[in-house]
């Protein structure tokens, strides 16, 4: 049944005749950039796990918290991040979140004891905070609704490549490089994409030189000569009220939204955090190789969430459902991860596991842009704030994930324990949250007077 009988609907043409430009495109393409930037210095640390562990002379439970501490500033600077992009625009907000989490790179390299190490990873949470909500905020300003799901994809396969690039380059630069040095060398690659950024981006299309009067109202989805009232200029332009932030905790929408993030957040945790550990601990496998085999789950996440967001957008053509497009698509993608992580358990060998997972590292990556998508629609104009409360929400679940199985493969080694633990716990996450979706309806919004 059709939820809209004007979403999908062909866009409106421009009265004022030409082709439209394409400068949306490069600016998406831009904040993938961003996003793949931003995962190479998050990351690197997980490779590089048991080699600070054993040069700082870490328990495996200490290195959990390190691990998990990025989320601690991650998780309170999500709603401060996004409201930078709202007052100041994505052009100021990411290149300045882009060189402070380099700057806090250099910091977590130069560290020579534990609670340094831990402060230095909660102030790179923290300016990283923003990246999700300001990449929402930048799709959303850039997109139609109809591309909004390709939008979401290519933010969010653009992070797993960079994570997926960052777990086989980092076991590879491991053997050449100490991993003082080569932090520092990633965290150029940030200093550079944001003065990039700054000089070619703008915050809006009409502020970009670029851009033709075509491709503004294609954006917009009106046609040529429609101007925007003073009072949708206004609206979108205020922060957060408290009677928006009243509406949001009575909305089922935005509760269950950001259950289903801290169940998927959790999930993805493993394969960034602790995969190429688990991997060299308890299959044997030597550091690089485990670097290498670590990729194959997160270019999985790649391959889902790209197919994802095509499947997005055709469903929404062609059913006009924003809840087949947007909550059916996370339901079943996210459901069939857990069947195929917990198949893992059922291997015989590293090679087999690793395939496993891969598969359903691919359904995860593709219930990404429903996700994205669905979130971005109960935001209304409130994009980045509303992203950076779900994306606040999934902070939770990526900060126990790394603890929790900090201290459950400490136990496995200890007691000789079965390392099949680890697989029924994120496969119970993935399973856990393929049911929020059950009560997400995309078509409500969470901030105006009809939310539910």
């Amino acid at each position: 049944m059709a939820d809209d009988p004007t979403v999908g609907a062909p866009p409106a043409t421009s009265a004022s005749g030409g082709r439209p430009t394409s400068i949306r495109y490069l600016v998406v393409l831009l904040i993938a950039l961003c996003s793949s930037s931003a995962y190479l210095t998050r990351y690197c640390i997980s490779v590089a796990n048991t080699t600070i562990e054993a040069e700082l002379s870490l328990t495996t439970e200490q290195m959990g918290w390190i691990l998990a501490a990025f989320n601690v500033g991650y998780f309170f600077f999500q709603v401060p991040g996004g409201a930078l992009g709202t007052r100041f625009g994505t052009r100021v907000s990411l290149p300045l979140l882009s060189s402070l989490w380099s700057l806090f790179t250099v910091w977590t390299s130069v560290v020579s004891s534990y609670i340094p190490l831990v402060a230095s990873r909660v102030a790179f949470g923290a300016a990283q905070a923003g990246l999700v909500p300001n990449s929402a905020k930048g799709v959303s300003d850039w997109l139609p609704l109809e591309r909004k799901g390709f939008g979401s994809a290519c933010i969010g396969a653009a992070m797993s490549v960079g994570g997926a690039v960052t777990m086989g380059m980092t076991a590879v630069l491991l053997e050449r490089f100490d991993w003082r040095t080569l932090f520092q060398l990633y965290s150029l690659v940030g200093i550079v994409w944001a003065g990039g950024f700054f000089l070619i981006s703008r915050s809006k299309p009409s502020e970009h030189p670029w851009v033709n009067n075509a491709e503004r109202d294609l954006i917009a989805g009106r046609t040529s000569g429609e101007k925007t009232s003073p009072a949708e200029a206004a609206s979108k332009a205020r922060g957060l009220t408290r009677e928006v932030v009243a509406r949001l905790f009575r909305s089922r929408n935005m509760w269950f939204v950001c259950a289903q993030a801290a169940f998927r957040a959790a999930g993805y945790g493993l394969f960034v955090t602790w995969f190429p550990a688990f991997l060299e601990k308890g299959y044997g496998v030597t550091r690089e190789d485990a670097g290498m085999k670590t990729m194959a789950p997160l270019f999985g996440v790649i391959v889902g969430t790209m197919l994802g967001g095509f499947i997005v957008d055709a469903l929404l053509k062609r059913t006009r459902s924003k809840r087949i497009s947007r909550s059916g698509v996370a339901l079943t993608a996210l459901g069939l991860c857990g069947c195929f992580t917990f198949s893992a358990s059922l291997t015989a060998s590293p090679d087999q596991l690793v395939a496993a997972v891969a598969i359903g590292a691919i359904f995860s990556g593709l219930g990404n842009p429903a996700a994205w998508a669905a979130t971005m629609d109960i935001a209304g104009d409130y994009t980045a704030e509303v992203m950076g409360v779900m994306n606040m929400a999934g902070t939770v679940g990526a900060f126990f994930t790394p603890t929790i199985l900090g201290y459950m493969i400490g136990d496995i080694e200890r007691t000789g324990g079965d390392w099949n633990q680890v697989i029924y716990l994120i496969a119970g996450i993935y399973f856990a949250g393929s049911a929020c979706w059950l009560m997400i309806n995309p078509n409500i919004s969470a901030t105006e007077k009809s939310a539910a």
